[in-house]
């Protein structure tokens, strides 16, 4: 048997094809940060200029790197995922620091003062590219020394400090560069706030630290309100894998009723981060997916108030298949039916307090699509959500398309013209009952159906609902043609 042949990547391609794994610039930047937390940094710096060289740098006071240290954090998969970790590592597979950084630079230089002692390292892709090798450069101390921030460090008595240079991604035109790199910074300052809001707001916690963007102190973003005395903090439930517990701790956020202009303000503006109902999953305090159902629920317009926290430890990465940009995850299939009861308990109690449900005068058989509704002792007319044909309409749209259908019979029914109605039948106007032709409610009955139902015995039975509807009272023979196709064949 032939020697066991030691094949290693071609440094170039490899490094080259890290830099394309997906990471955007505010999760590259976040990978960063959650090193300096890591370190036990309780000050992270990030600076920042487009002008002359352009660069970013994030500079933190914690433990810092030896020389050795450094040098193994340099290494791709310088850790395992396998490997068990402390309970406030935020790293997962020993690339983030290089794959983050490369991913938005051509040349990262990380400088690290530990016991007073300095030490520099540098990946730098066109040397590599050059020597086609994974070639390392290192420094003497007076080469550090001249390093851009290193002086910074000797304030500090131990810190990291991790400088992107070369920044090709921030912008495919040089002419657009400064504009796109104020954008990337401005949205990376926000997204930051949001995802390490527990380590900012929290001063009493080990991990709390100070984060600062060119001198200007970040405040934390809080998805859930809590400020705000209309916010619900529901009852903690704890899940279980392998015996490691997984906290899930609901909350009901105010209407917009509730909240102050100034709150109003806050979610206007970071309505780009999508602060919007679902689950918000955390790894270690650590913000890693949000405002999303992952499928356990459609994302209607009543479940807006619930937002459920989902704290894991860093134990179970694999369970719940956390990537290396730690920013998708998939719900453990163990634990996924517990967790949608749970989810469903919540969106219960958020539709309560979303919409009071006003007495519903009409009681009869039929089914309406104007509902007259006493609410609070006031008459409202409010389009009947449940009839088939708003049923099968919601069920084609998506999630932002629906949010503009629901605004859109919002409207309708805020702008109902009672008093014309009012004075019309005052004075004896007469109404057209019929306005449409039978061929435009055969079509509307027909798309209903087809949307509800494939099968002829799942439509007839869709069929018989729609019959209910006070709309299809008057037009029976567009009920009786369909109930003719629909027998034909059975």
């Amino acid at each position: 048997m032939l020697k066991d042949l030691i094949l290693t990547p071609y440094a170039p391609n490899l490094v080259e094809s890290t830099r394309s794994i997906g990471y955007s610039f505010e999760t590259a930047l976040a990978d960063i940060i959650d090193n300096s937390i890591s370190n036990f940094a309780n000050r992270v710096d990030v600076k920042f200029s487009s002008t002359d060289i352009p660069y970013i740098a994030v500079i933190d006071n914690g433990i810092g790197m030896s020389t050795a240290e450094l040098e193994k954090a340099m290494r791709y998969g310088s850790s395992s995922s396998l490997e068990e970790r402390g309970e406030t590592d935020l790293g997962r597979f020993g690339l983030g620091l290089k794959m983050a950084s490369m991913s938005q630079c051509r040349k990262l230089t990380v400088i690290s003062k530990q016991r007073g002692e300095f030490s520099a390292a540098t990946w730098d892709l066109d040397y590599i590219h050059q020597t086609e090798d994974w070639s390392l450069k290192r420094y003497t101390q007076d080469e550090i020394a001249k390093i851009k921030f290193s002086s910074t460090l000797k304030t500090y008595d131990s810190g990291t400090i991790v400088l992107w240079e070369e920044l090709d991604r921030i912008s495919e035109s040089p002419k657009d560069f400064d504009k796109e790199f104020n954008e990337k910074l401005n949205f990376a300052d926000k997204h930051l706030a949001l995802v390490f809001h527990r380590f900012l707001e929290n001063k009493l916690s080990k991990q709390h630290f100070e984060l600062f963007f060119n001198n200007r102190k970040v405040e934390p973003i809080d998805p859930y309100l809590l400020s705000n005395r209309a916010t619900q903090q529901l009852e903690e439930e704890t899940l279980f894998i392998d015996q490691i517990p997984i906290k899930i701790t609901p909350y009901i956020t105010p209407y917009i009723s509730k909240l102050s202009a100034k709150e109003r303000q806050m979610l206007n503006e970071y309505k780009d981060l999508n602060l919007k109902q679902g689950l918000y999953i955390y790894r270690n305090n650590r913000l890693i997916i949000w405002g999303k159902w992952f499928r356990l629920l459609t994302d209607g317009e009543l479940k807006r108030l619930a937002k459920i926290r989902i704290d894991l430890p860093n134990k179970i990465d694999t369970y719940w298949t956390i990537d290396v940009k730690k920013s998708s995850a998939q719900i453990p299939s163990m634990i996924k039916e517990q967790l949608k009861q749970i989810v469903l308990r919540v969106v219960g109690k958020s539709e309560r307090v979303y919409r009071y449900r006003g007495r519903k005068v009409t009681q009869d058989s039929y089914q309406h699509i104007w509902n007259k509704i006493d609410n609070r002792e006031k008459m409202q007319y409010l389009v009947n959500r449940d009839i088939p044909i708003f049923k099968a309409l919601q069920e084609s749209l998506n999630d932002e398309q629906y949010k503009l259908l629901d605004g859109f019979v919002k409207s309708i029914e805020d702008n109902f013209p009672y008093s014309a109605v009012y004075y019309d039948l005052a004075q004896d106007e007469q109404f057209e009952d019929k306005i449409l032709e039978i061929e435009q409610v055969y079509e509307i009955a027909k798309n209903t159906l087809d949307m509800l139902a494939t099968s002829k015995d799942e439509q007839m039975i869709q069929l018989k609902m729609l019959s209910s509807v006070d709309m299809f009272q008057k037009y029976q023979e567009v009920i009786r043609m369909l109930e003719e196709e629909l027998s034909d064949g059975n």
